[in-house]
């Protein structure tokens, strides 16, 4: 099992893959998948049904180690809360991690050349 330190050391050491493969983390991922009947669970939120193929962490676990393998947490008003849920990919690149997007309607940069309309 992994413990807090040695997650805490992947996260420093930029190695997350480390966590994802252990063995811990699979089968938690498999028991949320299960739970949630392998169902999307923001495109459930919409009246649609995507099957899910990820679990996302809502407390991100370079944020919150400690809630890394806790299928739910208490927020600060005492309140049980999930803290893994059962996304299809595009949710998970678009509502999750809209960051990771190559371009997320902020452009980083000036373009190459300039536009001449």
């Amino acid at each position: 099992m992994m413990d807090i330190e040695k997650l805490r050391k992947c996260i420093a050491d930029g190695n997350l893959l480390s966590f994802y493969n252990s063995k811990p983390w699979r089968r938690l991922r498999v028991s949320v998948l299960m739970a949630d009947n392998y169902e999307c669970q923001i495109c459930k939120q919409q009246g649609k049904y995507t099957r899910a193929d990820h679990v996302h962490h809502i407390n991100y676990v370079r944020d919150r180690p400690d809630f890394a393998l806790s299928a739910t947490y208490q927020d600060a008003h005492g309140v049980q809360r999930r803290n893994l849920i059962s996304v299809c990919k595009r949710c998970h690149e678009t509502v999750c991690h809209p960051e990771r997007l190559p371009y997320n309607g902020k452009r980083k940069e000036p373009p190459i050349t300039p536009e001449r309309w």
